[in-house]
């Protein structure tokens, strides 16, 4: 505690200490010169440092007209691996079959189903008024509000739902509801 203490009074006079010690180190000449980095005349960015790179790609002097050049080990499975790839992506996307490449595709003709189901058993549920009744008893013992019943219905087969009726956390009538809707 002493210490942050001492360091807060401090602070101030501390201040222009470290710009003293940043300001001596880049004067320092073993620093600028490279000093542990190896490079006689600076760190490795500095002008004429690069060893071995002249300027062509991969730092490969061009051959002379007419002479092949000369191709690593690893040239063959680099370019087999890359174009493997791509052909595989090519076949995935244009092979496979009409409506199952976006998910949007088969995805929407089911959601639309499933909406449909759920807006008939909400009517169900809106026109009987005794299933109302047996569903907020249910909604009572799940600590759940009267405005979440539809919720509840929509929820038929959420996996917490599902898990609940297996197991026998949720009352079992809650069942008997969701199949006379259903029916």
């Amino acid at each position: 505690i002493t210490f942050c203490f001492h360091w807060r009074i401090n602070k101030m006079n501390r201040i222009p200490a470290l710009r003293r010690i940043g300001a001596q180190a880049l004067r320092n000449p073993v620093t600028r010169a490279g000093g542990a980095s190896g490079h006689p005349n600076g760190s490795f960015w500095s002008e004429g440092t690069q060893v071995g790179l002249n300027g062509f790609k991969y730092g490969e002097i061009p051959l002379p007209n007419g002479q092949p050049r000369k191709k690593l080990w690893l040239e063959n499975i680099w370019n087999i691996g890359y174009g493997g790839f791509f052909l595989g992506a090519f076949c995935l996307y244009y092979g496979a079959p009409p409506g199952h490449v976006i998910p949007s595709q088969w995805a929407t003709p089911k959601a639309k189903d499933e909406y449909a189901v759920d807006m008939k058993m909400i009517d169900k549920y809106n026109e009987r008024p005794d299933l109302q009744a047996r569903l907020s008893i249910v909604l009572k013992d799940l600590n759940m509000i009267e405005e979440e019943a539809y919720d509840l219905i929509m929820m038929r087969k959420d996996y917490k739902v599902l898990l609940g009726l297996h197991s026998g956390r949720v009352p079992a009538d809650l069942k008997a509801i969701y199949e006379e809707l259903e029916a």
